[in-house]
């Protein structure tokens, strides 16, 4: 059945009446403190991908030498010696956002603008020819890899899980869905398995195979964020979701164990790269630094080294590398959920 075309909050406040999500009991939760949450996701998001633009895809075999615990800028590189996007919009966010209100993004965020656009006109039951409309009418430019092929595919006449598939979509291996499928969890609040079986549905419009546990992963993190607030519980729930051979759940279970015994990330991050980094399960990563398994893997480890807090957790997120304003991103609007946005700083 078709739901009326509703605002975004009011379909989240339907969903969250009786929600039961991982465990037997019903769980509630004020308006105020949803649209908080709500709220967070969204700001949570932007704070973490304006962090991370100016970095994206330029530190690979080793994580940034500093910590990145603010905006940085162009003014920023020669300053501190770091590799930064000088040549193009990334490095100068502050002036691309002042200039157009704040409302300035990327493909990291603004894919799910295009996504919840759709879920208000055609309800939740949204189907792959439905979003291909809508990807049709707003999603042409600034898309890149996955996403890019996707989207040609679509002009050809092909529809989703093709779209995504390994024998059609070369870049089927890469983070790209990671990005644009968060929303699910916040649509789904508390609503674990529904956040998973979205989140993959949206995932395979781009990607395939185990490039889409990471999203999985994190749908249902934001799902379970609306009611829990300790980041490693949140960790350990969302690995029940994806396949016990999948090569991202055996990344996350080496996460865990090592956060157990090192304090320092960025020696965790080394074991990380040498082991995730460049080959999975006898494939061969095209371009490591785009790669869904690493990437995926470089926000949890975010998310265990910090400890709750924002800004370290961002931090962490940025600094690791790799396609670094992704990892922020999701990061952001992880703690943005479990915090509240009023609590972003």
């Amino acid at each position: 059945m078709r739901l009326p075309r509703k605002s975004f909050f009011s379909v989240v406040l339907l969903l969250s009446i009786s929600t039961s999500g991982w465990s037997a009991e019903t769980r509630t939760i004020s308006q105020e403190k949803l649209r908080d949450k709500i709220y967070g996701y969204w700001i949570g998001q932007l704070a973490g991908n304006y962090m991370g633009f100016p970095f994206e895809n330029l530190y690979l075999d080793e994580p940034i030498p500093i910590d990145i615990d603010r905006y940085f800028d162009f003014r920023d590189a020669e300053k501190f010696g770091l590799k930064m996007n000088l040549n193009d919009r990334r490095s100068y966010t502050r002036i691309m956002a002042d200039a157009m209100g704040g409302a300035w993004s990327d493909d990291d965020t603004d894919i799910e603008f295009v996504t919840l656009h759709a879920l208000e006109k055609y309800g939740l039951d949204l189907n792959y020819a439905e979003i291909t409309e809508m990807w049709k009418q707003h999603i042409n430019r600034f898309i890149w890899s996955a996403s890019r092929k996707a989207r040609d595919l679509m002009e050809e006449g092909m529809l989703p899980p093709a779209t995504g598939a390994r024998e059609n979509n070369e870049y089927w291996y890469r983070i790209t869905s990671q990005l644009m499928n968060e929303i699910w969890g916040v649509i789904y609040p508390g609503i674990t398995h529904k956040a998973a079986e979205r989140s993959e549905w949206g995932a395979r419009i781009m990607t395939d195979s185990w490039a889409t546990h990471p999203d999985i992963v994190y749908g249902v993190m934001y799902s379970a964020a609306i009611f829990e607030d300790d980041p490693e519980k949140l960790v350990r729930l969302a690995m029940n979701y994806i396949p016990e051979e999948s090569p991202f759940l055996r990344g996350m279970a080496d996460l865990l164990q090592w956060r157990k015994e090192e304090d320092d990330w960025r020696v965790v991050r080394k074991r990380m790269h040498d082991k995730y980094a460049t080959e999975i399960d006898g494939f061969e990563i095209p371009y490591p630094v785009g790669g869904a398994v690493i990437n995926g893997l470089a926000s949890i480890l975010a998310i265990l080294y910090g400890e709750g807090n924002f800004v370290k957790t961002v931090s962490i997120a940025v600094s690791a590398g790799y396609d670094c304003d992704n990892q922020a991103a999701t990061c952001g609007g992880l703690l943005g959920i479990i915090d509240g946005g009023s609590s972003i700083p």
